[in-house]
């Protein structure tokens, strides 16, 4: 399947990859003026797609001998493996990046002399013969220690990387965050990030620009937009991910466990057919594009890949998605009991299920998830 082509605006397109919901975004950005033309490419497809990279270049821009700078956020393949084919086409671009992510990705064979690292640019900022501004902004160990953002001012456009990333919550025609995108950009983060600290730091430096970002493009999921940049930059700074996450439930991961499986056996003990309830239970790792987010051993939770708050919310949603009004009241009241018993912390998305009008953020990924 080709990569989805979009134009954001007159200077920005983004090429996304068709592994919904879990997208991998690439940017060309063409920036001009009257005499003068610069095209950059920003955290290029994985190889796989590299044919169909090529041949959408050849249609935007007239060909990859274009190009004149290619800008990678950090070093994973998913943005790295085509660097080297892509710069044997495209003879006279530079490669932007980090002298983290160089030290990786130079195993692919790379010229040094075509590189430009970012710490030798003065102010981390450069301005190109278009008189656009290219500013540098370091997200250390979100996730990579090596991990910068671009930012354009004169256009508002921040190119984030894995940062505000996530699964997609829309369509596969549709490109643009909204309030339900959250879900995705909480659990990719989750899984992938190291600290809060690390997260706040980088909440600041967003904070920090000039001007604000209006666009908040990630390498992955939904494209944000100014409405809902400073939401989710708000619940990005109090996110536990990582080390923190780890910290805070060492002590509680059992409990959680010895609750969680109370709650599962209950289910089983109402549930009609066995078949299809350990169909459930397989279907809440079915994700191709994560790791497995609970483990079970003979159909008992065993560890925690994600915050068990997290894990009991997704039990909640699979197994209320075919059960009539009262068997899922029941099943929440249960919930909220059997947490209670163990003095553990109720998720807001089970105390507030009557007040929803909508269907659910991760009632919607578990529809992904099973795509």
């Amino acid at each position: 399947m080709p990569l989805k082509v979009t134009k954001i605006d007159e200077y920005i397109t983004v090429l996304q990859t068709p592994d919904y919901p879990f997208t991998s975004n690439s940017y060309l950005i063409t920036l001009k003026n009257k005499e003068e033309k610069v095209n950059i490419l920003v955290d290029p497809t994985p190889q796989q797609y590299f044919k169909d990279l090529v041949l959408s270049l050849n249609e935007l821009i007239g060909g990859v001998e274009n190009l004149d700078i290619i800008f990678l956020n950090h070093q994973d393949p998913d943005l790295s493996s085509s660097i080297a084919p892509l710069m044997d086409m495209s003879k006279n671009s530079i490669l932007i990046t980090s002298e983290d992510t160089w030290r990786l990705i130079r195993f692919y064979g790379l010229n040094r002399e075509r590189f430009q690292p970012i710490e030798y640019f003065p102010n981390r900022r450069v301005i190109l013969k278009t008189d656009d501004t290219l500013e540098f902004i370091h997200t250390p160990f979100c996730h990579f220690r090596g991990a910068w953002m671009l930012y354009i001012p004169e256009r508002k456009a921040l190119f984030s990387g894995d940062l505000l990333g996530g699964l997609s919550s829309k369509e596969p025609n549709g490109i643009y965050a909204t309030e339900n995108s959250w879900e995705g950009i909480k659990l990719f983060h989750e899984i992938y990030m190291p600290s809060k600290e690390a997260l706040r730091l980088a909440v600041d430096k967003i904070g920090r620009l000039t001007p604000l970002p209006e666009l908040i493009l990630p390498q992955h999921g939904d494209i944000i937009r100014k409405n809902l940049i400073l939401d989710f930059l708000a619940k990005l700074n109090d996110l536990e991910v990582g080390l923190d996450y780890l910290k805070k439930h060492e002590e509680q991961h059992q409990t959680y466990l010895f609750a969680f499986n109370e709650i599962l056996q209950n289910i089983k003990n109402s549930y009609p057919n066995r078949d299809k309830l350990m169909q459930k239970l397989k279907e809440l790792n079915s994700s191709p594009f994560f790791p497995e987010l609970i483990h079970f051993e003979n159909g008992v939770a065993t560890e925690f890949r994600i915050q068990p708050e997290t894990a009991l919310e997704l039990l909640f949603e699979k197994f209320k998605e075919d059960a009539k009004p009262e068997e899922k009241e029941n099943l929440r009241i249960d919930i909220i009991k059997t947490l209670r018993k163990y003095n553990l912390e109720i998720p807001e998305g089970i105390l507030t299920e009557r007040q929803r009008t909508t269907e659910s953020p991760l009632r919607r990924l578990f529809k992904i998830f099973q795509r």
